[in-house]
């Protein structure tokens, strides 16, 4: 018998996809796009999260279970499937890269400048390959590992107790943003809960028993609840103006930190960051991995897991500066939402249709 994941499982799976590098922005972010007390709109933005969780949910529910693959191939010819198939995997790959890529130039920024980006994002693929050849199952297992050293971090917050004052809140709500209201600068905010779609690929791995989107729900309002702790202690913190000029809020927090032992602490803390982008870069891999197996499904064992670490690391190649590393991957985070929300609504409409069709055929009897 094949192991089956469970809730706690695709729980802490969820909150390490949806912790990537967009997390260091994050703060100055809400406060470019939304302006004071923009964390009431980032609130607002993970309850359209949740519902799109919950049309994943009908998927599960009126499919019986069955993978996204079954559902398309049942009213859908492969022919005109298996173009869509390589252009998904591909998206899925490039903004797997992307996210790898920006987060080694920030770590090469930090503590490698004289070293090029790309031996260390070298070593980062082929930390990404030894993890797609397994299964989820073990993915899973070793991120429950990566999730506890990494979730301590959150704790550090306490030292900026003292410093942190509500007065800075302000008494305003969502005033004095830097670009003007739009559906850009909500996205903007939104690209930090990219990542819960990729639930679609857990349903052939889970049983009645799993529990999945309860586990789904739970690993997003643990992301949420940690993304917005790190908001508000960032608007307690810092003042309105400082927080539209810092590039990366939290790094700026956590070298504010001084123990007697270190002085600068986040030389320690980043590194473990690595974790967290890395489970991110991985699903998206291991998405695209599945996908690829629909078209290529007697491909030799390892050639496809070969392939799409050769495509991650060659897409890394693209972006030679931080700042285009961060514009190609705020365009790759737009492409996924779009992804995240049509997706479910397509696999609807096609569960729709083959309800019709069955309807019409009895009918006909």
């Amino acid at each position: 018998m094949k192991e089956k994941l469970n809730a706690f499982h695709i729980a802490l799976l969820i909150y390490m996809i949806e912790m990537d590098i967009s997390l260091f922005d994050l703060p100055r972010t809400v406060v470019e796009n939304l302006g004071t007390n923009g964390w009431v709109g980032y609130i607002i933005l993970s309850c359209v999260a949740s519902f799109n969780i919950f049309l994943y949910w009908v998927v599960y529910k009126w499919g019986n279970g069955r993978s996204a693959f079954q559902i398309l191939e049942t009213s859908l010819p492969k022919v005109l499937l298996y173009p869509f198939y390589v252009v998904i995997a591909l998206i899925w790959i490039g903004l797997a890269s992307l996210i790898g890529k920006n987060f080694i130039f920030v770590f090469q920024l930090l503590f490698f400048q004289s070293m090029h980006p790309m031996l260390i994002f070298f070593l980062y693929c082929a930390m990404v390959y030894c993890l797609i050849s397994k299964t989820l199952y073990n993915i899973c297992k070793a991120n429950t590992i990566l999730f506890f050293l990494t979730i301590w971090i959150v704790g550090l917050c306490l030292f900026f107790i003292k410093d942190w004052q509500l007065v800075r809140f302000t008494t305003s709500f969502l005033q004095g943003a830097s670009h003007p209201p739009s559906l850009a600068s909500w996205a903007e905010i939104y690209k930090a809960f990219v990542g819960y779609e990729l639930c679609l690929f857990f349903i052939p791995f889970t049983n009645k028993e799993s529990k999945l989107f309860k586990g789904v729900m739970a690993g997003h309002l643990l992301t949420t609840c940690v993304q917005l702790f790190v908001i508000w202690i960032s608007l307690g913190f810092y003042s309105f103006q400082q927080l539209q000029t810092l590039l990366y809020p939290l790094m700026n927090l956590l070298s504010y930190i001084e123990l007697p032992f270190m002085n600068r602490i986040e030389s320690l803390v980043f590194p473990f960051f690595l974790y967290v982008n890395l489970i991110s870069t991985v699903m998206f891999c291991f998405a695209a991995h599945m996908t690829l197996k629909q078209v290529f499904p007697h491909a030799r064992p390892k050639w496809i897991e070969i392939g799409i670490t050769a495509i991650l690391f060659a897409v890394g190649w693209v972006p030679q500066i931080l700042r285009k590393s961060q514009e190609l991957l705020n365009t790759a985070f737009y492409i996924e939402m779009c992804i995240a929300f049509s997706m479910p609504l397509l696999l609807i409409l096609v569960l729709q249709f083959n309800k019709w069709k069955e309807q019409k055929a009895n009918h006909e009897v």
